[in-house]
């Protein structure tokens, strides 16, 4: 699957705006990833997805940025996770919140304190650290880390058609089931979808979401 072409970055006016909390993210910050990402005269990724990752940034704290040129890895990925959860449909829920768990050694850091009490599609987002396999029955996102490599075939064993959103940035794992991988390469994260693993689980990635996948596995 091909990202659609763009003709240009396209930054007409001061400011994109959201409506209510999510505020007005700066045109300083939508040039920097809008140069961060190549999205140019040659860019193959669309202004589509640009609004989605800025729509994360700015519920996650990045609606002002003194150092936008800086955004670490695990920042980025943040963004991504809350977006993954965003568009995603889930069977049923137990109650009102997403539990995000981390398998493995954290990687994001204090970063992941930007998701707490903040809300995907009504419900609010937790966050939990899990490091036992029979503990995965609790949450509806898992982030597998690199650090849980070894595991990664028991874990999609455990998962196997269970409504749990799998996602990591293991290289090579979404051919082996995980339903969202993603990648950073020269600066730029990008993601992988596995289709047939989500709809296997009962979830629903929005279209919206794939259509900027590298990748998508059917």
């Amino acid at each position: 699957m091909t990202l659609r072409q763009s003709k240009c970055c396209p930054f007409g006016q001061p400011a994109i705006h959201h409506g209510g909390e999510q505020g007005v993210l700066s045109t300083r910050l939508a040039v920097v990833l809008c140069f961060l990402y190549g999205w140019g005269r040659r860019s193959a990724i669309g202004f589509g997805f640009l609004l989605m990752l800025l729509h994360g940034l700015s519920l996650l704290g990045y609606s002002s940025l003194t150092h936008a040129e800086q955004l670490p890895e695990y920042r980025l990925k943040v963004a991504f996770l809350y977006n993954f959860a965003t568009y995603t449909e889930w069977p049923e829920l137990p109650d009102q919140v997403l539990t995000i768990c981390i398998y493995g050694d954290d990687p994001f850091g204090e970063y992941l304190q930007h998701l707490r009490q903040k809300k995907a599609n009504e419900r609010e987002l937790s966050v939990r650290h899990i490091t036992h396999l029979e503990e995965l029955s609790v949450c509806q996102i898992v982030f597998i880390s690199r650090s849980a490599t070894e595991q990664l075939g028991k874990i999609i064993d455990v998962l196997n058609a269970k409504p749990v959103l799998t996602i990591t940035d293991i290289p090579g794992s979404t051919q082996q089931g995980v339903m969202l991988t993603m990648t950073l390469k020269d600066g730029k994260v990008t993601f992988e979808a596995n289709l047939a693993s989500a709809k296997k689980s009962g979830l629903r990635l929005s279209s919206q979401l794939l259509r900027f996948a590298t990748e998508v596995y059917q």
